[in-house]
């Protein structure tokens, strides 16, 4: 087994009969991901909406208290699939309360989370930073405040959850800590916005010089507003430098249906780009001349000034 071989899952959303149903679902992705010699699998943002299908439609308050429901059973679950499976299991995001304070009309409680589980037990957090204008706007969420890099087996991993990925200051944070791969969880709905965090992840592949490991929803649900429909094609990307492809996709699913795709993420291939590669926008950065430019950019649109280091 490649000890660093990942795969994302392509995840196909429809009617469902039981909750048993999405459970067996779930496991015949991380079943297909094992059969490919996969040490990780990045499962969607949104995961547990996909329940969502066995309750009459509800608004987006309701819908987070229900998805908050099945918090216990996500968690025991799929702590036993990564013992079981003896993978690393990004199980996509959950919208849960956390001891997220409530504002006075009891509203924005709720968190949309990654968690990623190990075989031993572990278990590894990170709240999306950035919620879209819609998730600000119509959904009682509160964003994440946080960064954060860990080691495993396939390499140094971070999480960055959708929209996430298109701020490329968070990516940057995070190769900066020491991160090699980043994994993506999204949710699109529809083809604009998987092109956006599409060509997001391979341009922080690029800038930073590391992989991005992009999951997505396929299908739809009709009668389910929260998760009405998917658009994904999952991938894992590289930089478009040598050793890699011209492309930089070492791997990409095809559009429309359920998938897992699997790619190695080889630390020596990565090592030998950030030796040898034709370019190194990760060391070439000019840090001086940027943080001449920051406070005078921020001013210019009423942001705040960085502050010198």
């Amino acid at each position: 087994m490649n000890p660093n071989r990942i795969a994302a899952v392509q995840y196909g959303i429809g009617p469902l009969r039981s909750q048993g149903a999405f459970w067996a679902n779930v496991r015949r992705h991380i079943e297909r991901a094992k059969a490919q010699q996969a040490k990780l699998v990045v499962l969607p943002e949104y995961l547990t909406g996909h329940l969502l299908s066995l309750a009459e439609p509800m608004s987006n308050a309701e819908a987070c208290e229900y998805l908050h429901g099945f918090t216990d059973e996500y968690y025991s679950r799929f702590a036993a699939l990564s013992r079981e499976f003896g993978m690393i299991v990004l199980a996509g995001t959950h919208i849960h309360r956390d001891g997220v304070p409530a504002g006075a009309d009891g509203s924005r409680n709720y968190c949309n989370e990654a968690f990623l589980f190990f075989p031993d037990g572990r278990v590894e957090r990170h709240k999306k930073n950035h919620l879209t204008p819609e998730e600000q706007r119509a959904w009682p969420l509160v964003a994440g405040d946080g960064y954060a890099v860990h080691e495993t087996e396939v390499g140094v991993v971070a999480m960055q959850i959708c929209y996430d990925i298109e701020f490329p200051e968070g990516t940057r944070i995070l190769a900066d800590m020491g991160a090699q791969i980043v994994l993506c969880p999204s949710y699109t709905d529809a083809a604009a916005g998987y092109w956006r965090v599409r060509h997001c992840s391979q341009a922080r592949a690029v800038e930073n010089q590391l992989y991005v490991a992009l999951s997505g929803i396929v299908g739809s649900m009709p009668n389910v507003p929260q998760v009405d429909a998917g658009y994904c094609r999952a991938g894992v990307f590289a930089p478009c430098d040598r050793p890699f492809p011209n492309d930089g996709i070492l791997a990409v699913g095809k559009g429309g249906r359920s998938a897992v795709v699997v790619a190695d993420a080889s630390l020596e291939r990565l090592a030998d780009n950030r030796a040898n590669g034709g370019v190194a926008p990760f060391f070439d950065r000019r840090h001086r001349l940027y943080d001449a430019y920051a406070g005078k950019a921020g001013a210019a649109a009423g942001g705040v000034k960085v502050p010198e280091a």
